[in-house]
């Protein structure tokens, strides 16, 4: 267990110390109830939060734990936004994409809208899951599930599948909207030659054969387009689709490799 910002106050002039305050307070080792709860009861909650610091301390207290051969994971427990503007995102992407290879979940305790904002956004940088808890109870259940890893992974799991759905979903919508507005542009162009036609035909500036000629090569000609957009759009839903299988495949190798 490690805890931050524990120094000082909230007031400006504490913000340096504060800032600057990480410290490993409960070791990695085996869990000892009286031991871990001393070490609660050292700290109380006080002073700023550096969550980019205590993200980078973590991945050195967990150096010597690579994830090739050991599951690591990382709570990351706050009651707000980073107030050390110390670049919380960035350090979470840096242990992710570590040798460590930790899952990084993040538990917002009573956090507001912006609190909550910066907090999934960590989580969704590191494929972590995010949840709330209001109360001391709530929070004592989450670290609960710390001892079952296998419910811990098909959690990961099951968010991860939420997320590339809701991805491909929003790929699909914007596939349509590309394709409907290309669509939208042939159907304006085709309108547009065929009106010019019918004018120039009635204005006598060229006979009957040749204004069905024009006519059956604007037909031709966006017909064509016609086809190209259809073809594209067929292209475009496939790399989603595949895409999409990708991701999920890869989501359950991690899975799987993990568990068994």
């Amino acid at each position: 267990m490690r805890v931050y910002g524990h120094k000082g106050t909230g007031s400006d002039l504490d913000k340096p110390l504060s800032c600057s305050s990480s410290e490993l307070v409960y070791p990695i080792s085996n869990y000892n109830e009286g031991e871990f709860q001393a070490a609660l009861n050292k700290f109380s909650p006080s002073g700023w939060t550096p969550i980019g610091l205590a993200l980078r301390e973590a991945k050195n207290d967990l150096a010597s734990f690579d994830g090739a051969n050991n599951t690591n994971i990382v709570y990351l427990v706050s009651d707000g936004i980073d107030t050390c503007e110390d670049q919380p995102i960035e350090a979470a992407k840096d242990l992710y994409s570590s040798n460590i290879s930790p899952i990084i979940n993040v538990i917002g305790f009573d956090v507001d809208n912006e609190g909550q904002n910066q907090l999934r956004e960590i989580a969704a940088a590191t494929e972590g899951i995010y949840g709330t808890v209001t109360n001391e109870g709530e929070l004592q259940k989450e670290l609960d599930n710390l001892s079952n890893l296998v419910e811990q992974w098909k959690e990961w799991l099951e968010q991860g599948k939420q997320q590339l759905d809701y991805k491909k979903v929003n790929n699909e919508l914007d596939i349509f909207t590309y394709i409907t507005r290309e669509e939208v542009k042939k159907t304006n162009e085709k309108v547009k030659v065929e009106l010019i036609l019918y004018r120039l035909h009635n204005a006598n500036r060229f006979n009957d054969e040749a204004y069905e000629y024009l006519n059956k090569i604007n037909n031709e000609y966006h017909q064509w387009i016609q086809e190209e957009v259809d073809q594209f759009e067929k292209e475009l839903k496939a790399l989603n689709e595949a895409s999409y299988s990708e991701a999920i495949k890869a989501l359950e190798d991690k899975y799987i490799s993990n568990t068994q």
